[in-house]
């Protein structure tokens, strides 16, 4: 095949890429979307399955302001990838929760899909009041995950029970892999917004 054919097909490729991810991210709540319902029964199952691998948590979402959970579905080729989740927020401090949206996009290497979620137990308010509204976010690392275990390098750790952590001021994150494979090496950037069902 000629050089300049085969750039062409790439340049096709990386394109269609692009307009999918573009797609997933525009996608509104009405095509689709779960309902707040749904959502609800989605992070307490989350929590659920948490506290079975790390009983430990317990403390932590004891003396927290609140807490998140979002599902993620997140596909990628090699060098481009796209993602879409959807999450709610419990604030403790007034029995309230609201709902977002997040769009995935992703530049790096590795090949696969993932589903997981991700738990993020608050200890600032500032950071959850951030969470509840929207707010972009930011995160460089490598990661393997296989299966319904999962293991971040350079962002976070791991423990035995295979439940990957990572921590900030204000907040704890941890990861809950659900099927698929992946191994990547990627920067990441994420868009959350709030997202209304009714």
């Amino acid at each position: 095949m000629k050089p300049f054919l085969t750039l062409a097909i790439r340049a096709a490729v990386i394109a269609h890429v692009l307009a999918a991810a573009t797609g997933c991210a525009t996608t509104s709540p009405e095509e689709g979307g779960p309902t707040a319902a749904e959502l609800d029964e989605m992070g307490e199952k989350a929590v659920a399955t948490l506290l079975e691998s790390k009983p430990e948590v317990q403390e932590t979402l004891d003396k927290s302001v609140g807490h998140v959970v979002v599902n993620m579905t997140v596909t990628k080729i090699p060098w481009f990838g796209a993602g879409v989740g959807y999450g709610v927020v419990v604030d403790k401090r007034t029995d309230t929760r609201s709902y977002i949206r997040v769009s995935r996009f992703e530049v790096g290497g590795g090949y696969g899909a993932q589903k997981y979620k991700v738990v993020i137990v608050f200890s600032d308010a500032t950071l959850l009041e951030r969470a509840a509204k929207g707010t972009w976010h930011y995160e460089a690392g490598a990661e393997v995950a296989a299966g319904s275990t999962s293991a971040e390098v350079g962002a976070g750790s791991s423990g035995a029970d295979g439940v990957p952590t990572k921590s900030g001021k204000g907040y704890k994150a941890f990861k809950l892999a659900e099927g698929g494979a992946v191994a990547t090496v990627t920067v990441r950037v994420a868009n959350a917004k709030p997202y209304l069902k009714d």
